[in-house]
Formats: C-alpha cells, structure tokens, sequence
C-alpha cells in the first residue's frame, strides 16, 4: 500500500522536482540550479522575441529588469532556498508571457538599493558575468557596506568602475565589462 503511494507521488511530480530531489547533496548542485534557471531564461526570452541569447546574458537581462512577480535576482543568489519557485519558473516558462520590459534592449540601470550585504555583490556579480562588453551599467547602492563592497567585488572580478556619484540617500556607480572578460 505504501509502495503504491510512493508512485503515485513520484508520478505527479515533475522531472525537474525529480531530479533536484535526486541531485541536493551532489557537489556542484547549486551551481547547476543557476544554470537551470539560465536556460530557463534564454528560452523565455527566445519564445517571446526569437531572440538567442547566451545563458548568462539572458539571466543578467532578467536580472536587471527585476521583476517582482519572478525575483529571479533573489533566486539566482541562493537557488537551493528556492527549489519550489525555480522549479515552477522551469516547468512554466514555455506558457508565460514575456513581459515587455523583456523585449528590449538590456537595461542599463540594476537598483540594488534595500539588496543586503553581501547579496547585493552577488546579483552585480551574476548580472555583470552575462552582461554586454563594453556596456556601461548603472548600479544603484544603499549608504555603508554596499558601496564599500559592491565596487571592489566587481574590480575584482576585472570590470572597470568608471566613477561614483552620491546621490541624496543612494549611490550611483557606473561599470563596463572590461575587454578581457569578452
């Protein structure tokens, strides 16, 4: 009786739960998630516009538009704490619309404001991976840790921090991906 119950479960759950379920404990699953959630993007956005975007891009794209209804910023910081909505997202995109922030090009603007230490360094760092050569981004940051951290972590990784401006109770830096991390 048990053993029918347990297939019966199995059979209701999807694939993707499936193998998150099989695959949590496996070195580099959190990397995979991420780029479970990538490809996800790439063909939201590719059924929406026709448009093929590489897996980071599309994430950074997405990103950047933030949007509430699908944190996909959130979720690609710490894809093992959400399991269930990136799962969701995956078995779902094939049916939703593509929003019309979407359909354009990347926005040169990331407000990270109210994003905490040290998520907000992750999402720059995630948005700036997938982000076009050359391009100048605007990252909005909170007073304090944010743009003490936020500039260093992306220097680091070889982006150019070309100024900073105070704001009234904000920051505003601009990057460009340098051309070595083409």
């Amino acid at each position: 009786m048990q053993k029918n119950e347990e297939n019966r479960n199995k059979n209701l759950t999807s694939p993707i739960v499936r193998w998150m379920d099989a695959n949590r404990n496996s070195e580099g699953f959190t990397e995979s998630l991420r780029r479970l959630l990538m490809y996800a993007c790439v063909e939201w956005i590719r059924r929406g516009t026709s448009a093929l975007l590489q897996p980071e891009e599309a994430l950074s794209k997405v990103v950047c538009c933030a949007l509430s209804e699908y944190p996909v910023g959130e979720w690609s910081q710490n894809p093992e704490n959400y399991m269930g909505e990136i799962a969701n997202f995956c078995e779902n995109v094939k049916n939703l619309p593509l929003p019309a922030s979407l359909q354009g090009e990347i926005p040169t603007v990331l407000d990270l404001r109210g994003v905490k230490c040290p998520l907000n360094s992750v999402r720059s760092r995630i948005v700036m991976s997938g982000y076009p050569p050359k391009k100048v981004l605007k990252i909005l940051l909170d007073e304090g840790s944010p743009i003490e951290n936020v500039p260093g972590s992306l220097i680091a990784d070889g982006h150019k921090v070309l100024f900073r401006e105070k704001k009234d109770n904000y920051w505003e830096i601009s990057v460009v991906k340098s051309d070595s991390r083409v």
